[in-house]
């Protein structure tokens, strides 16, 4: 509690409880992965996928198993279109992983559907897509990127917009035969 001298007069304003309302938002928000008491939760809480290889479009399943796919669940009791955006970690608060760098271009990550809409209480699994050029330079790499998925406004007068964050993480094919190398970029 504060005491706050007002026209004479000494009030106590309760500033805890803005305090915590605070860190409640921040702890739900920014967690990656979930937004339980908010109605949004995304699984897995992080992506990571080994020896992508280059110049061919790969389901992330495909490599890394069925657990790859996103799982979006409503945990809410109305109907919300969701958002499925790809992210460079630099672009958010994210901390990147040892040994792994920011991915060079959004553009090699997409969604099945990058909008989807699931009704109060109901989930939708989406399959993420890697498509990595076949160029020397990225042969061998580590590469990181966040996934996020947001919530849209049902209407405008909507005051929240919640999202997850999740890392994905993987790697590339360490390289191909002589003949193969010689062929691309």
């Amino acid at each position: 509690m504060i005491k706050v001298r007002e026209g004479g007069m000494i009030k106590l304003k309760n500033v805890m409880g803005k305090l915590i309302y605070s860190i409640l938002i921040g702890i739900f928000l920014f967690t990656p992965g979930v937004s339980f008491s908010f109605g949004l939760e995304v699984e897995p809480g992080e992506i990571n996928i080994e020896n992508v290889p280059l110049g061919e479009e790969v389901a992330v399943s495909a490599l890394g198993g069925k657990k790859m796919k996103l799982i979006i669940k409503n945990k809410s009791a109305d109907t919300y279109n969701y958002s499925i955006d790809i992210l460079a970690t630099s672009q958010t608060s994210a901390p990147f992983n040892e040994g792994y760098i920011d991915i060079p271009d959004i553009s090699w990550i997409y969604p099945e559907n990058k909008e989807v809409r699931i009704e109060g209480g109901g989930s939708r699994v989406v399959e993420l897509y890697v498509n990595i050029p076949q160029v020397k330079e990225y042969y061998g790499k580590k590469y990181q990127s966040v996934i996020e998925v947001k919530t849209k406004k049902n209407v405008p007068e909507d005051i929240f917009v919640l999202a997850c964050q999740l890392k994905m993480l993987f790697s590339t094919l360490k390289g191909l035969d002589k003949e193969a190398r010689n062929e691309i970029k």
